[in-house]
């Protein structure tokens, strides 16, 4: 039956939208909100964080390295190091990206508290 949840207490199978399926997503969302200082603590210590784990693959394991994607690398071929190149660009990118949101919630909260 197409809008209901076949007595499920979940959300498994055909997911029904009413007002407790809205609070729950709503809660979860809440639970991941952070201050921006905070944010930007998060994206420079989960980038550093992987940064030291490949190093660690790469010294430890002959070159071949484990990527958060699942694949394997060996960064002894030409292929291997060029995917590992553009796996730390990804997330360089992303550290950068999350950085650079942080500062511009920064500067808007300054200016918001500075507004006369």
């Amino acid at each position: 039956m197409a809008g209901s949840n076949n007595g499920n207490s979940g959300f498994t199978g055909s997911f029904f939208f009413d007002r407790s399926a809205t609070s729950v997503v709503n809660a979860n969302k809440i639970k991941g909100t952070f201050d921006y200082a905070y944010g930007r603590y998060l994206a420079w210590d989960s980038f550093f964080k992987e940064l030291s784990r490949v190093q660690n693959d790469i010294v430890n394991s002959n070159g071949v390295v484990d990527l958060n994607t699942g694949q394997s690398v060996d960064i002894n071929s030409v292929g291997g190091a060029l995917g590992l190149q553009i796996y730390m660009q990804a997330l360089d990118s992303s550290r950068e990206a999350a950085d650079g949101l942080a500062n511009l919630g920064l500067k808007n909260e300054n200016k918001l508290w500075t507004l006369r």
